[in-house]
């Protein structure tokens, strides 16, 4: 690490009881993947330590949503309702891809979401080669969130190798953290600490089988929405504390997949045809869902708990339809490996046919007076178009969201999700 050297300044909370700091403080820079922690008491000078990186190397703060940014919607904030592929990733790795969330203004997230909101906003908007300053990182937020916030910035640090210099009153969140230094900073007097060896609270997530009627409670967080996937065999529960915080969900696989052809050529839609069916459900399983309660997003839990399923499953190949890029690494941290494509369903190629014809953009399904500007006829046969996409089974992609008037908000964002989709087919096989 080299080092920044700030001036002394005048702090305290008490302004009849100025502390003069005995000398500069030598403050221990970060290099790309690493993270400093800047810990002590309240008015001990953490935040001048802080606004001096800042200055000092053009640092980024996290951003602090004025009352306009908190009225709009998610997705808004940053600069499109229908987001690119780096939006989606951050958003994912930072735990907030679900419709629910979506739909929500930035005013109604917890102050779990919302700091999970500023980080998010902070990557796409960062380059390697500055550093990240966060002040606080724990305010507001209860002892198990900050501890999951922590490990979630450990991960994205050393991902996207970043510089991060942090700030915080509570020591017992840096083993989750990960620091590569520690600093105490007291009345001014800055010392070093050694790092605390390293703790995943994924460590904490416990196993076990479930039952179909305990995806009630997850429902809502998945982009999909209430609907129950199809025939399911096997469901696994991750538990944290004895209380379930995610669900993997495994059922019989659909017999036409086209994506087999090449992948699974002994399971592909011919010999299904032709009598296949009882060696594709005997030997296949496809992952219908995965859901991870928000606030324990972003440590690693969805893939801990794929491969726990992966284990307990008396198939030995399982296959997932689901979007590439942004909502696929936890598939393939689980052990999956993308084996190919899936052509779209009939119901989102007649969707898209629909809007070439009449000149629509996929944006302007998220308008509030779309209705009003088609006739009648075409307003119920879009409407007709996008009730026969949702009711699709396969899992696509994204959710997006619309500002609400003429077809209904959630058939719209679920439309969209699959219209702008690029579906890709995964594949496991277990080890022989």
């Amino acid at each position: 690490m080299s080092h920044l050297d700030y001036a002394a300044r005048t702090f305290g909370l008490d302004p009849r009881a100025i502390v003069h700091p005995p000398q500069a403080v030598s403050l221990p820079l970060p290099e790309p993947g690493e993270t400093l922690a800047v810990i002590g008491p309240s008015g001990a000078g953490k935040t001048l330590a802080l606004r001096a990186c800042m200055n000092a190397h053009n640092g980024l703060e996290l951003p602090t949503l004025s009352d306009e940014q908190l009225d709009s919607p998610v997705l808004a904030l940053f600069g499109t309702q229908l987001p690119g592929e780096r939006v989606l990733r951050n958003l994912a790795r930072m735990g907030l891809a679900d419709g629910r969330l979506w739909r929500m203004r930035a005013r109604d997230l917890s102050a779990g979401e919302y700091r999970r909101l500023q980080l998010a906003l902070a990557l796409v908007a960062e380059s390697p080669s500055r550093l990240l300053m966060i002040d606080e990182l724990d305010a507001h937020l209860d002892a198990v969130t900050a501890r999951v916030i922590a490990r979630n910035l450990c991960r994205m640090v050393r991902r996207s190798a970043l510089r991060l210099v942090v700030s915080t009153h509570r020591p017992e969140i840096l083993p989750d953290l990960q620091p590569a230094r520690v600093l105490r900073i007291d009345d001014g007097i800055a010392s070093d600490l050694p790092a605390p060896p390293p703790l995943e609270i994924a460590d904490e997530i416990e196993f076990a089988r479930g039952r179909v009627r305990d995806y009630a409670r997850f429902a809502t967080w998945h982009y999909l929405g209430g609907g129950r996937p199809g025939p399911t065999s096997d469901v696994f529960l991750a538990l944290h504390e004895r209380r379930a915080i995610g669900i993997a969900m495994f059922g019989y696989p659909h017999l036409l997949l086209g994506a087999r052809n090449t992948a699974l050529p002994e399971f592909a839609p011919g010999r299904i045809r032709a009598g296949g069916a009882g060696g594709l459900n005997a030997n296949v399983r496809l992952l219908q869902r995965v859901v991870i309660e928000p606030r324990f997003r972003g440590i690693g839990a969805a893939s801990r708990l794929i491969r726990y399923g992966l284990e307990n499953i008396s198939a030995p190949i399982v296959e997932c339809v689901a979007q590439m890029g942004a909502f696929s690494d936890f598939l393939l941290a689980a052990g999956f490996v993308r084996a190919g494509e899936v052509k779209a369903p009939p119901s989102v190629r007649g969707l898209r046919a629909f809007l070439r014809r009449h000149g629509i953009g996929h944006e302007a399904l998220l308008r509030e007076d779309l209705s009003d500007r088609l006739a009648p006829e075409l307003v119920a046969e879009l409407e007709r178009h996008i009730r026969n996409v949702v009711r699709t089974r396969i899992q696509t992609g994204f959710g997006s969201r619309r500002k609400g008037g003429g077809l209904p908000d959630g058939a719209a964002r679920k439309a969209l999700a699959r219209v702008g989709a690029t579906p890709g087919y995964f594949l496991w096989r277990r080890a022989p």
